[in-house]
């Protein structure tokens, strides 16, 4: 089990350039030794709607480098392009995400300076990271729904960060300036209003152990900083427990994800998940913005989509993973349910691993009353099939 608590823990309290390599678990490219990585993906899929069904179809191409210019300077680019639907020849069916582009200096081996923009991501939740406190406004296009997709295939803030290494345990100080006002959805647009809306700092103070931990503070120019706090711990030799905890408004409002994840001997994981939000909607709250005009009831989801908060104040999720039931076989499936509105979101893929080729399939169900969560979404059922091609 040694793999799996270095796992959670690396992703969560380790540097951010190590806890890359482990952000995306639901697509992993062959194993091999390069600085650079570039992929082309084609999904061709069709949803049932509330009338009748509609095609979809998507290419992406995805591109990251990671080098080495000197003995102690790195150069990280990562850029992502997707098309959608048949006239994704169109520039307004064209999205382009720039990921990261940053600069890193090692000057000495417990001590490293980067600057540029940088996806830093932060928390141990599984669907819900309330100390992920720069994922507002990160997600240009959604790909998949799964969460790890999400924290990867974002675009990051530019900042100037400095990390102290020792043994077992990291200090990360980040300061990341106001670059302009508004979001800018311009297919191939560097969006700095989303990225950088604000004058932004964030400190965090990361230890392994027995009970591994990492405590921030955050704040920007418009509010008062925030805590952070993130747990995880062995319960037994198979069962990890994990809890994410971030306050804001001087701690009158917090924000928590916890739960735990079992893992078999044949790599078989099950994870459960609770998720609460106390600056969401609660019941009340929920059920009176239903009955308001249908603009104040998108317009409040859709902030909270750029956002990535919850929409309503409390949600469960169940995920399974299963990355070796054959041979280059993955499965990978995922239970959201709305505690407020009883609402229920599906996933499931299988996914091929050929030397250069992935083949997936993706299959999502959303269940729901009309303005629920998941029941106001257009798509009742939807599937895909997905070939991805690593160079």
């Amino acid at each position: 089990m040694k793999w799996l608590i270095g796992l959670l823990c690396s992703a969560a309290f380790a540097s951010d350039q190590d806890a890359l390599l482990l952000a995306d678990q639901t697509s992993a490219a062959p194993v091999e030794s390069s600085d650079w990585l570039l992929s082309v993906e084609g999904a061709w899929g069709r949803a049932r709607l509330d009338h009748g069904y509609e095609n979809t179809q998507r290419r992406s191409l995805d591109f990251r480098l990671d080098t080495r210019v000197a003995a102690d300077w790195r150069v990280v680019l990562a850029d992502r392009l997707d098309g959608f639907g048949p006239g994704w020849q169109d520039p307004e069916s064209k999205v382009n995400t720039l990921k990261e582009a940053y600069v890193s200096w090692q000057p000495v081996d417990d001590m490293v300076l980067d600057f540029g923009r940088i996806n830093t991501r932060y928390g141990v939740g599984l669907g819900y990271n309330p100390s992920d406190y720069f994922k507002e406004g990160a997600v240009r296009s959604v790909v998949s729904v799964a969460p790890a997709s999400l924290r990867e295939n974002r675009q990051g803030s530019v900042m100037l960060r400095g990390q102290k290494l020792w043994a077992g345990g990291a200090f990360t100080g980040l300061i990341s300036p106001k670059l302009a006002n508004y979001a800018d959805r311009d297919a191939f647009s560097f969006d700095w209003g989303a990225s950088n809306p604000r004058n932004r700092y964030l400190l965090a103070l990361s230890q392994n152990g027995a009970i591994s931990s990492q405590f921030l503070i955050f704040g920007d120019a418009d509010s008062q900083p925030q805590l952070g706090l993130n747990l995880t711990g062995l319960l037994n030799d198979a069962t990890v427990l994990h809890a994410e905890l971030s306050t804001a408004e001087g701690g009158r409002v917090y924000r928590l994800a916890s739960g735990l994840t079992w893992t078999s001997e044949s790599k078989l994981s099950l994870s459960l998940e609770y998720q609460y939000d106390g600056g969401a909607k609660n019941a009340a709250e929920w059920q009176a913005l239903q009955g308001r005009p249908l603009q104040d009831y998108w317009r409040y989801r859709n902030e909270a989509q750029s956002r990535q908060s919850m929409l309503t104040r409390q949600a469960t999720m169940v995920q399974a993973r299963w990355p070796d039931l054959m041979p280059q076989l993955e499965l990978a499936a995922m239970w959201r349910h709305d505690l407020i509105d009883s609402s229920d979101m599906a996933w499931f893929e299988a996914r091929y691993h050929f030397k250069t080729v992935d083949v997936a399939w993706e299959w999502q169900l959303n269940r729901g009353n009309a303005l629920s969560q998941y029941g106001a979404l257009p798509e009742r059922r939807s599937s895909s099939l997905l070939l991805k091609y690593f160079f």
